[in-house]
């Protein structure tokens, strides 16, 4: 089924698989009146060992008239943010896991970030390769052409490819309806 939940009522309506529809009462958040929402049931996945369900909620901040997502949408800029650990930056930007930590230059953050984005979006992005030699032992290598995927990838506005393969692609019709509902809504 599919649970959509809105602020404009004061119920949750969750769309059974056999298309009936039941409503339950919930009280409505204190903030709706500042910030409108619209929530979608993306599935259930196991995690941990046990069934999770996931969501994705927009948001709408009235008074700024500002649409905020999550996971939804996606702008990874080109540049590292600057909350990012340099220390990981630098653990990430290595060519190959068994290589030395290269020293602390804002070029070796850069390419730690890069290739940090290229995991984020993608679990097991491309070049991103056991070592033919060493991969037996769990070592891993970046190869040639990472960073032009990276320039694919960032300043643009963007469905993250993990969120569409894992998740959207769970419930295409139910993501369409919520995505309908955001849009002529906001």
């Amino acid at each position: 089924g599919e649970l959509l939940r809105s602020d404009k009522d004061d119920s949750y309506t969750e769309s059974k698989s056999d298309g009936q529809e039941r409503g339950t009462s919930r009280p409505r958040p204190s903030w709706t009146d500042e910030i409108q929402y619209e929530t979608l049931t993306i599935g259930e996945f196991p995690l941990a060992g046990k069934p999770t369900t996931f969501y994705e909620t927009a948001f709408y901040h009235v008074a700024s008239k500002t649409l905020i997502v999550t996971d939804a949408l996606a702008k990874i800029s080109i540049d590292p943010p600057p909350l990012n650990s340099p220390a990981n930056l630098l653990l990430i930007s290595k060519r190959s896991t068994d290589d030395e930590l290269p020293d602390d230059t804002p070029q070796a953050r850069q390419v730690g970030w890069e290739k940090t984005a290229l995991l984020v979006s993608y679990f097991f992005p491309e070049h991103e390769e056991l070592d033919p030699e060493r991969g037996s032992k769990g070592v891993v290598t970046w190869t040639d052409g990472w960073h032009d995927n990276f320039q694919a990838l960032s300043n643009r506005l963007l469905v993250p490819p993990v969120v569409r393969t894992l998740l959207y692609r769970q419930n295409p019709e139910g993501v369409r309806r919520w995505v309908d509902r955001v849009v002529t809504r906001w």
